[in-house]
C-alpha cells in the first residue's frame, strides 16, 4: 500500500482558496442585454446558440482554474509518495537523516569485551559512509546537555570526532522526548526525504505511539544473558560502644543475572584510602546485605564508596556515602542547674569521653549559631517554655538536628503543649509509684538490643504518665504510658534522671539505651539519605565530584553524576552529600515497540535498508508541470474565439 506524507502539511489549508473562482464566477454572470426588433427570430437563434458555447467554455475555464490552485497549494506542501513494492536503487535523492544514540548508562554493558554504545558508535560510521554531500545529517543522543553544543545540522556527513565525543549519561531524556526533538531538527531542513535511525539496547523506554518521521531501529547485538551486579544503599552503622576508631557500612549486594558468581571481590574506600576488602558468593536473583568495619584515623567528614569487581557494567558498580564522625564529641546541655544529676552527667561522660566536652547553657543565651556545631544536645530543667526556646528547637528540627529532652519532676505547664504537638505525648501526672516496663521496640536502633525479657523484671518510678495519640515513636513503655519516646528527629525520656529510687539507671541495660540514645541524636543531624543524580543541591559554593568548584550564591545545582559533593556556606560550615545513580538500568527490561507504521526494526542486513525514500517519489514537480500544461489549456480557451474565421479584429 503506498504511503503519502507532505513536507509542509500546514499549507493545504491553503486548498480552500480552490473555490475562490466558483464564487467569482457565480457573482460575475450577466444577462444578454435585450434587444427590441421588429423580426427577432434568427437574433434569439443566434444568442442561444452563442450561450450555450459560452457556457460550455466557462465552466471548462472555471474547473482548469479550480485545478490550478489545488495543484500549486499541493505543490507548495511537498507530497512525496513511497510505495512499498518498489525496489530500492544504488542512490537516493537528498535526504535529511537524524542519526539518534541512546546514551543512556545501560549502553556501557559489555557482553563480549565491547560494550554497546560501542557497536553503536561503529554503526553510525557505516551510515556516515552513505550519506552523500546532498544530504543533511545530525547526531542526537539522550544528552539533552550534549544536544545543546553538538546537535547542528551538517551538510553531508557527521564529523568523526563528533561521533567519537560521545558518552553515556546519567540523566538520560526520554526516549520520546528525544525522538521530537528529532523531528524538530529534521523540519529545519525543508528536506521532503526525512528519516531518523536509532540505535539502542532496548532497555525499556517511554516511547510515543505515533511519530511523524519514520524511525528505523537498527539492531545492535543482542542481550542473551544479563549477568550484572550492583551496589545500593552503602550506609553507616551506629556503633554501640566500641566506635572510637571502628565504624562499619553496612551495603547491598544484587545480583541480577541468572547465573551464580563465586568470589567477586568488594572494597570500602574511605577518604581515599582502602579500608577493608571482602570477597562474596551471590547466588542468581540474589540481595546480600553485607557489613564491612573499617578504621577511622581523623575527625570530621568520612566519605568514600563501597565498590563491587563486575566489568559487565560498570555504572552501578559503586554505591557513595558520606557521614560525620567525632572521635571525642560536643554535648551542649540547656539547663538552669549549675551541675548535673549524676545519672545524666555520667552518661553524657561516657558519650563525650574524656577529651570530649560537656557544657552546660542558660536557656537564655541559647541561639542557634552557638549550639549548631555541637554533636549532641540536652535539655534538663530548663524553666519555661520561652519563646527563644521555641525559636531554636523549630530551627534545629529544619535543620535535621537531634536533642535529648528530659522531663524532670517540675516540668513546667507551658512546656506539655509542645511535647504533645511534637511527640504526640499528653502529659498527665507526675507518679511515685513503680511502673513495670512492659515494651521494648526492637525495630528503633536505639532499642534494638535492649533484652525484652530482662527489662520486664525492671520498674521505673519517678516518671511522668502519659498519653500517646500514636505508638509509632514509642521506645519503652509501662502498660499505655510510654517512658520514652522518639519525634521529629529528637528524644524524650519521661523519667527524671535526677531520681535515686530508679532501679532501671543500675541495670546494664541503662547505659546501652543512654549511649544509644546519644549517638543516634549526633547520627540524626546528617541521616544519611538515598539521594541520587538530578537531586538539586543549596549552597553558597560546591565543589563537584572531580574537585571542581562552583560559586552557586545560594542557588540550587542539579547533581549530573555520582560521587561526593560538598557544600560550603559563608558561615564557614560544610557538608558533604553523596549521590547515587539512580539503578534503574540496573536489571535489563527490555522494550514492547509500538504498533506504528512509522517505526521500523530492521534485520542483521540493516545497511541495505537505509534511506526509505529510494523507494518513493517528490511529486511537486510533476505537480508544477500540470500546472504548466492548464494554463497554457485556459490560453488556448480563452484565445480560441479570437481564432475563429471571421472573427472581427481592431
Amino acid at each position: 500500500m503506498f504511503h503519502l506524507t507532505f513536507l509542509n502539511a500546514g499549507l493545504l489549508v491553503l486548498a480552500v482558496a480552490a473555490v475562490l473562482p466558483l464564487i467569482i464566477w457565480l457573482l460575475a454572470k450577466k444577462k444578454p442585454p435585450q434587444l427590441v426588433f421588429s423580426s427577432i427570430r434568427f437574433i434569439r437563434n443566434s444568442v442561444k446558440e452563442q450561450k450555450s458555447r459560452t457556457q460550455l467554455k466557462n465552466i471548462l475555464l472555471l474547473i482548469i482554474r479550480i485545478l490550478i490552485i489545488l495543484l500549486v497549494v499541493l505543490a507548495a506542501a511537498r507530497p512525496s509518495l513511497r510505495l512499498p513494492n518498489a525496489k530500492p536503487g544504488k542512490s537516493h535523492p537528498p535526504t535529511a537523516v537524524a542519526v539518534i544514540l541512546d546514551t543512556s548508562y545501560s549502553m556501557d554493558y559489555t557482553p563480549d569485551g565491547k560494550s554497546n554504545l560501542e557497536y553503536a558508535k561503529n554503526a553510525v560510521n557505516e551510515i556516515n559512509r552513505k550519506l552523500t554531500p546532498e544530504d543533511m545529517s545530525v547526531l542526537i543522543t539522550s544528552d539533552e546537555s550534549w544536544n545543546r553544543i553538538n546537535s547542528q545540522l551538517h551538510q553531508g556527513k557527521l564529523p568523526e570526532n563528533l561521533i567519537a565525543s560521545v558518552k553515556t549519561t546519567w540523566l538520560p531524556m526520554p526516549l520520546d522526548k528525544v525522538l521530537e526533538y528529532a523531528s524538530s531538527k529534521l523540519t529545519q531542513s525543508q528536506f521532503s526525504n526525512r528519516e531518523i535511525y536509532l540505535l539502542t539496547d532496548g532497555q525499556a523506554q517511554t516511547l510515543p505511539k505515533q511519530v511523524n518521521v519514520p524511525v528505523l531501529l537498527i539492531p545492535l547485538p543482542k542481550i542473551e544473558t544479563w549477568n550484572n551486579i550492583s551496589c545500593q544503599n552503602a550506609a553507616p552503622v551506629m556503633q554501640l560502644t566500641d566506635r572510637r576508631q571502628t565504624q562499619s557500612i553496612r551495603f547491598d549486594l544484587i545480583n541480577h543475572g541468572n547465573s551464580i558468581r563465586k568470589d567477586v571481590l568488594v572494597s570500602v574506600y574511605v577518604n581515599g584510602i582502602t579500608a577493608a576488602e571482602k570477597f562474596v558468593t551471590l547466588q542468581p536473583h540474589q540481595k546480600l546485605t553485607e557489613t564491612l568495619p573499617f578504621q577511622i584515623m581523623n575527625s570530621g567528614w568520612q566519605s568514600g564508596y563501597v565498590e563491587i569487581l563486575d566489568e559487565k557494567l560498570t555504572a552501578d558498580n559503586r554505591c557513595w556515602f558520606a557521614f560525620p564522625f567525632n572521635l571525642h564529641p560536643q554535648t551542649g546541655v540547656i539547663t538552669r542547674h549549675s551541675s548535673l544529676p549524676i545519672i545524666l552527667q555520667t552518661a553524657l561522660r561516657v558519650y563525650s569521653t574524656p577529651q570530649g566536652k560537656v557544657e552546660l547553657i542558660a536557656p537564655e543565651q541559647v541561639n542557634w549559631q552557638r549550639l549548631k556545631d555541637y554533636d549532641a544536645l540536652v535539655i534538663y530543667a530548663a524553666g519555661e517554655f520561652t519563646p527563644r526556646l521555641r525559636e531554636f528547637l523549630q530551627t534545629a528540627t529544619q535543620a535535621h538536628k537531634g536533642i535529648l529532652i528530659c522531663a524532670d519532676a517540675n516540668l513546667p505547664l507551658s512546656w506539655k503543649g509542645y511535647l504533645q504537638q511534637s511527640f504526640g505525648v499528653q502529659l498527665t501526672s507526675f507518679s511515685h509509684t513503680l511502673l513495670p516496663i512492659t515494651y521494648v521496640n526492637k525495630y528503633h536502633p536505639i532499642t534494638s538490643l535492649l533484652d525484652p525479657g530482662q527489662l520486664s523484671r525492671t520498674s521505673l518510678t519517678d516518671c511522668w504518665t502519659a498519653q500517646m495519640t500514636s505508638a509509632s515513636g514509642i521506645l519503652l513503655s509501662s502498660g499505655n504510658s510510654p517512658l520514652a519516646v522518639a519525634g521529629n528527629e529528637h528524644l524524650l525520656w519521661l523519667f527524671d534522671p535526677a531520681s535515686e529510687k530508679n532501679s532501671f539507671f543500675l541495670e546494664a541495660a541503662f547505659p546501652v539505651f543512654a549511649f544509644r540514645s546519644l549517638q543516634y541524636l549526633s547520627n540524626s543531624q546528617f541521616e544519611p539519605q538515598q539521594n541520587t543524580v538530578g537531586q538539586n543541591l543549596v549552597a553558597d559554593e560546591i565543589m563537584l565530584p572531580e574537585g571542581e568548584k562552583l560559586e552557586l550564591n545560594g542557588n540550587s545545582f542539579a547533581a549530573s553524576e555520582p560521587g561526593i559533593y560538598t557544600l560550603n556556606w559563608r558561615s564557614g560550615s560544610s557538608q558533604e552529600i553523596a549521590i547515587q545513580p539512580d539503578f534503574k538500568e540496573s536489571v535489563f527490561q527490555p522494550w514492547e515497540l509500538p504498533s506504528s507504521a512509522n517505526f521500523q526494526k530492521l534485520n542483521a542486513h540493516w545497511q541495505d535498508q537505509l534511506f526509505l525514500s529510494r523507494l518513493g517519489h517528490d511529486l511537486w514537480k510533476y505537480l508544477m508541470f500540470a500546472v504548466l500544461g492548464l494554463l497554457v489549456l485556459e490560453f488556448i480557451l480563452v484565445k480560441s474565439e479570437e481564432w475563429k474565421p471571421g472573427a472581427k479584429t481592431d
